[in-house]
């Protein structure tokens, strides 16, 4: 590699070698020209360097010698990148092609506290749906995080090189959700902007995390342990706001994963601390009755979540 890269894209991959390749040509296809691609493989069984070595030397392979999870992929990347700004890419998405270019454009015309930029996204599930989601959150959203996340999925974000040294990368220890603790460490520290475009094409995956509900629950119950104590100082009503929401959260993947009456106390809880909360009530009512949660019903619940 000559010379030092402004962006440096990491892309974890575990197998997926036709994904791979669409992501890599949608880099390919960026306005901008000064970037790397940090390819690590996350100990697949497929050997991904006959598709790296199909690009020139701007794209590099680092491999696991055991399977440690896209959280630790993504921190491998991180110290083996040498850009300015660090862009995140699942090997499963792609990107439009003005995205890292107008992400770095907010970046430049940011003031010197500016952490994060993110973009809209569009999201294709399995069943042949799909839903689009655009930025809303920008400034200091420290304690709008902290009740729920507002930045978008890590291939929606750009951030500075210095800001994740500072914080540190992305906590393995959590079996989920290690995006969204991230991004709290950021959102505290530094401000956000976003591209409000639609500028990421995700593509849901069988085996994809979100599908699998258990290490999701997990990643929720950590990360509301983590939330509490961020949360001990703040004012009863903030608190209290912040706990509800992660309380619905919680109880809303509960009763995804089958199991109702873990999804009734967490739902009835998050009730209790802000019953001003009209989804939470109408998850509490879906549990209780055991409406399909694959039906129409909780499909339109999860969509006026988002």
């Amino acid at each position: 590699m000559i010379g030092q890269k402004i962006i440096s894209v990491i892309i974890p991959v575990y197998e997926q070698p036709d994904l791979l390749r669409d992501a890599l040509n949608s880099i390919t296809k960026q306005t901008v020209n000064d970037y790397e691609v940090v390819v690590v493989d996350d100990a697949s069984n497929t050997d991904f360097k006959p598709i790296v070595n199909a690009y020139d030397d701007r794209v590099r392979l680092i491999t696991h010698d055991e399977n440690l999870g896209a959280a630790a992929a993504r921190n491998t990347g991180i110290e083996h990148a040498d850009g300015e700004y660090m862009a995140f890419l699942d090997a499963d998405d792609t990107w439009e092609p003005t995205k890292l270019e107008k992400q770095r454009e907010v970046f430049e015309n940011g003031d010197d506290d500016l952490g994060l930029v993110y973009t809209g996204f569009v999201q294709y599930e399995l069943d042949g749906s799909e839903w689009e989601r655009f930025p809303e959150a920008r400034g200091d959203i420290y304690l709008e995080e902290l009740e729920r996340d507002r930045v978008h999925p890590t291939s929606t974000v750009m951030v500075q090189r210095d800001v994740v040294e500072e914080v540190g990368g992305f906590d393995t220890s959590l079996p989920s959700r290690q995006d969204y603790d991230l991004w709290l460490r950021i959102t505290e520290h530094y401000t956000v902007d976003y591209v409000d475009e639609i500028l990421v094409d995700k593509r849901e995956q069988p085996d994809s995390i979100s599908k699998d509900f258990d290490s999701r629950i997990k990643g929720d119950l950590a990360v509301f342990e983590k939330i509490k104590e961020r949360a001990a100082d703040l004012d009863f009503i903030t608190r209290s706001r912040i706990y509800s929401y992660h309380h619905h959260v919680i109880g809303r993947d509960y009763e995804s994963n089958g199991d109702r009456q873990k999804a009734l106390k967490h739902l009835g809880l998050a009730i209790l601390r802000y019953p001003i909360r009209p989804i939470s009530w109408a998850m509490f009512v879906i549990a209780l009755v055991g409406i399909d949660r694959n039906g129409p019903l909780l499909n339109f619940a999860k969509r006026f979540v988002r």
